[in-house]
């Protein structure tokens, strides 16, 4: 197989808790925990099965991608991986699906979820998403100033948000609350649901993204060490996390309330500490909402950029700020998703639940590609120095595909719901395959499936 070469910024200033809060950045987030709350609803005592299967294939997940970028460290990500291993046309298809697909559905949810809580709190200070609008032109001039302020932002908001919901979790679980029911009677009148499946969808949002922190391999001051170790222990302590907030909730909350509502989240700090609680809350929401933005906002235009760079993307997204190297354009292309996703479901904070289903789908969709390209990497290039290697390998991976392709032919919670999301997921999976397809054959004149050259450290990149 031919070898192509690349260089490698030079900067390299991220340690491992910046890794670290990169890696559970998008999980820290207000639709993360709607959707926790929601499948604690939902499951019952299901809820811990699913919830294990999710932690499972998430870390399943995490070696492969672990594997792959420092196989492969260059900053397309899922893109690279697929590109010298299945073609071009699954790769430039694998980041749209994974990874814009979710900015558009994934993100304008988690901003509705933030216009709703804080215009209860604050009702007539801004017309509808005009909150949520404003605190994504924030975060995109924060973006702009460069990795370093992205990094330190990211770490802030990752910190106090993470603090928040694990003192709230020991207050109430540890029975501090007056209201709280004794643990015995925690989860009476709960049943094993049927379905685990579909749960297990809603479990698995609450750990997804965090392969986010592999676009930043290149600037990592100790990439071997810290990549794997990040999003490994970044799940671990947002499992222990969720779990211990989840059992909390289940002491102050009925599952009817966890089900219907669109704020759980705040009826549980309002059920906990009062109207008081609800002013706190409005800076935790903040606080969530900014790390999951933030986090896309830093990661996804490296991607694009990488790809640009490729040649799978227009030209455009090559350009860099002079003075900080930030990818400006693909940062406004990225910035502009979920504002065509807030027009597409009309603000309307009903259409959470299938938003957020449709991004995980498809992002579980890019997972399983992920699996497929490190086992055809493994085969046809075995000779690759691989800094890490998945244990146990190819167990993870084929449990993980199995797994994955179980919880997605399953994933709808209601018949009702299946439509909406086949609507959500397929219909701008189909748009960006088209494009993905004539860009390939026409633009970059290749087959759609041929492997492409590996990148090999230490040379010039050809642009």
């Amino acid at each position: 197989m031919e070898t192509r070469a690349y260089h490698p910024p030079a900067a390299k200033t991220l340690g491992f808790f910046a890794l670290f809060s990169i890696a559970i950045g998008v999980i820290v987030s207000q639709t993360s925990t709607v959707s926790l709350l929601q499948a604690v609803g939902i499951g019952g005592t299901g809820f811990f099965i699913a919830y294990g299967l999710a932690f499972l294939l998430s870390i399943c997940n995490a070696l492969s991608y672990a594997e792959l970028a420092l196989t492969l460290p260059q900053a397309g990500s899922i893109s690279t991986y697929a590109e010298v291993t299945v073609g071009q046309f699954p790769a430039i298809l694998a980041v749209f699906a994974g990874y814009v697909v979710p900015a558009i559905f994934g993100l304008p949810a988690e901003l509705m979820l933030f216009d709703s809580v804080i215009g209860q709190l604050f009702p007539g200070l801004m017309p509808n998403m005009g909150w949520a609008l404003s605190l994504l032109g924030i975060l995109v001039v924060l973006n702009l100033a460069g990795t370093d302020v992205f990094a330190t932002t990211q770490q802030i908001l990752t910190f106090v948000i993470v603090s928040f919901f694990l003192v709230v979790g020991l207050y109430v679980a540890g029975g501090f609350h007056a209201g709280a029911q004794p643990a015995a009677q925690v989860w009476q009148g709960f049943t094993v649901h049927t379905a685990i499946a579909p749960v297990a969808v809603l479990c698995f949002w609450t750990l997804i993204g965090c392969e986010y922190v592999t676009p930043m391999v290149e600037e990592a001051r100790d990439a071997r060490r810290d990549l794997p170790r990040a999003m490994i222990v970044g799940l671990t302590c947002i499992s222990a996390v969720n779990l211990l907030f989840a059992w909390g909730t289940a002491h102050v909350l009925p599952r009817a309330v966890l089900t219907a509502s669109v704020t759980p989240h705040l009826d549980v700090v309002s059920a906990v500490f009062g109207h008081a609680g609800r002013i706190v809350f409005a800076v935790i929401a903040l606080t969530a909402s900014a790390s999951l933005i933030n986090a896309v906002l830093g990661a996804v235009p490296r991607m694009l950029h990488g790809m640009a760079l490729n040649g799978q993307v227009f030209p455009l997204f090559k350009r860099v700020s002079r003075t900080r190297q930030v990818p400006v354009p693909a940062l406004l292309f990225v910035a502009a998703c979920p504002v065509v996703g807030l027009v597409w479901a009309r603000g309307d904070a009903n259409n959470i639940l299938p938003l957020t289903i449709a991004a995980t789908i498809c992002w579980m969709l890019v997972y399983l590609l992920a699996h497929v390209v490190l086992l055809v990497l493994r085969a046809r290039r075995p000779d690759l120095a691989r800094p890490f290697r998945t244990p146990f390998y190819p167990l993870p991976q084929l449990a993980a595909i199995a797994g994955i392709v179980y919880v997605i032919a399953n994933s709808s919670p209601d018949p009702a719901m299946t439509r909406s999301i086949v609507l959500y997921s397929g219909s701008v999976i189909g748009v960006f395959g088209l494009v993905a397809a004539i860009w390939v054959k026409c633009f970059m004149k290749q087959r759609l499936f041929a492997a492409g050259p590996v990148p090999v450290a230490g040379d010039a990149r050809v642009a």
